[in-house]
């Protein structure tokens, strides 16, 4: 009972943090422990951000590092370490409201969180619903470092290696990417970062605003190269 009300008292928490009021619940039985919030709200039409408006010449750019979902598997079997777990841990607690407040005032086309279908199961569906082709560079997407030593030991989540099944017909690799960094980028996220597609020529103003309010790590990971029907090329 003391963890379910840590569980708890952290929603509230960051619900309170992000201005969301909770006013309700219920429980249902299972035979695993599980949490979860239902987000019901209003959002001003002139401030939708779509995910299927990214656009060829588009820069995109991913406001958190990837692979906590590594590091909670590994969590789970005794593989991490306190400072990995603490690292992860403070990283699915920050919010996505500051990278989202910036990425209005400089203006995106389009705009997808990262969480359980990976960074390569959520471009795809980005870039396909855009109707465009994207290339990504391995080597400039954040990630967590003790991902990949996780990774190679093991720890990869059933549902990492779904995302990477799930894609595998609409992503070319590049020789140079690894396996264990194929994995990482269909690593399944919890509470994982933006990723934001906007014109190239505004993408150095946004990361200077992400860091400016306190988002650190973000990166330009690739760029939308035409029109296309969703495919993902994977540079080293």
């Amino acid at each position: 009972m003391r963890v379910l009300e840590e569980i708890l008292r952290g929603a509230l928490d960051k619900a309170t943090e992000a201005g969301i009021s909770v006013i309700g619940g219920h429980t249902v039985e299972d035979t695993e422990p599980k949490f979860g919030l239902a987000v019901t709200g209003v959002v001003h039409p002139d401030h939708v951000v779509r995910n299927d408006g990214a656009r060829p010449g588009d820069a995109l750019v991913l406001t958190k590092p990837v692979g906590v979902g590594i590091i909670s598997t590994a969590v789970k079997s005794g593989l991490a370490d306190e400072a990995v777990a603490r690292e992860a841990g403070e990283l699915m607690a920050t919010l996505n409201r500051a990278a989202s407040e910036v990425m209005l005032d400089v203006g995106a086309h389009a705009c997808t969180d990262i969480t359980g279908f990976g960074l390569l199961g959520h471009l795809r569906e980005m870039a396909a619903g855009s109707r465009v082709d994207v290339t990504l560079s391995a080597g400039a997407v954040p990630t967590l470092p003790a991902a990949w030593d996780l990774a190679s030991a093991g720890a990869v989540p059933g549902g990492t290696l779904n995302n990477l099944a799930h894609v595998a017909d609409h992503v070319t690799f590049a020789s140079g990417v690894s396996r264990v960094g194929q994995l990482i980028l269909a690593d399944a996220q919890t509470s994982g970062g933006l990723l934001i597609s906007l014109p190239e020529n505004r993408a150095d103003a946004l990361l200077a605003g992400l860091g400016q309010r306190g988002v650190t790590g973000a990166a330009c990971i690739g760029r939308v190269t035409g029109e296309g029907a969703g495919h993902i090329t994977v540079e080293a």
